[in-house]
């Protein structure tokens, strides 16, 4: 299937589809798209000067009127912290929905996305899958990589009585792709790392759940959560992330390790 489109010719759709070779070419009158070799990543249609560019594969999109100058967009991105302390009192689906969504919009190779999300809501269901954390943890080899992590988290909540898995979040979610997609854990860091930049503008908190990871993404073990949780056999968990409203509030910003760099 093509799609003509008419314009003058600046040349910068064909120049900036440089993934997909013949998938833009001239024609007398403007240019012609192959709709069959489009991958939807909508480089033709925001960079098009005229907004003659009618791609249905990637229909326009608000203009964008303005960036955040370099000590605003830095800010931004340190302002979001691990939260361990949360509110008892869940997020509206309404809210979880508007987190949620920000995840479809991180670049990805090839434009390829490829990830869902599973949210597991209600601190009862949790501890159901902080229980089996722990009784997992008692049939998981000593000389296995993740022991010594899954082992202190459970220290932590027998000798203290606290949750560390999941700090008594109200919301755990799990980002998740088709079993055969290569690229599902990567593509669950990047959009799982714009939920939670997101995160403290809806006046939510997030943190990553790694612990997590090394049990329900084992392949000895990831059935038993998959049959706990629901998720469909056709699916893999790729990240897990905890939000809720947060029960602290972080007035700083904080510094990390100097930067490192080397030139050649």
């Amino acid at each position: 299937m093509f799609r003509d489109i008419t314009c003058p010719q600046c040349g910068l759709c064909i120049k900036e589809c440089i993934l997909q070779n013949d998938a833009i070419k001239p024609t007398s009158t403007g240019v012609q798209i192959d709709l069959s070799l489009c991958i939807s990543c909508g480089h033709c249609t925001a960079v098009c000067p005229t907004d003659c560019m009618d791609n249905p594969l990637a229909p326009k999109e608000d203009l964008i009127d303005s960036i955040l100058s370099p000590e605003a967009a830095e800010r931004f991105l340190r302002t979001p912290r691990s939260v361990r302390y949360y509110e008892d009192r869940p997020v509206d689906k309404a809210t979880l929905l508007q987190l949620l969504n920000i995840g479809r919009y991180p670049q990805t190779g090839e434009n390829s996305q490829g990830i869902g999300y599973i949210v597991v809501s209600g601190r009862d269901k949790l501890k159901k899958i902080n229980d089996l954390y722990c009784e997992i943890f008692r049939e998981l080899p000593k000389d296995d990589p993740a022991y010594p992590y899954v082992e202190h988290t459970v220290w932590l909540q027998e000798h203290y009585g606290h949750d560390a898995l999941f700090y008594n979040a109200q919301h755990l979610i799990l980002a998740v792709s088709d079993k055969d997609f290569s690229r599902g854990s990567k593509n669950a860091q990047f959009s799982l790392t714009f939920i939670s930049l997101l995160a403290p503008s809806l006046g939510l908190g997030t943190c990553w759940i790694g612990l997590l990871e090394f049990l329900i993404c084992h392949e000895a073990y990831r059935d038993r959560f998959a049959s706990l949780i629901d998720i469909p056999a056709d699916k893999k968990v790729c990240g897990c992330m905890i939000t809720g409203y947060p029960a602290v509030h972080f007035r700083r910003l904080v510094e990390r390790a100097p930067l490192q760099v080397e030139w050649r």
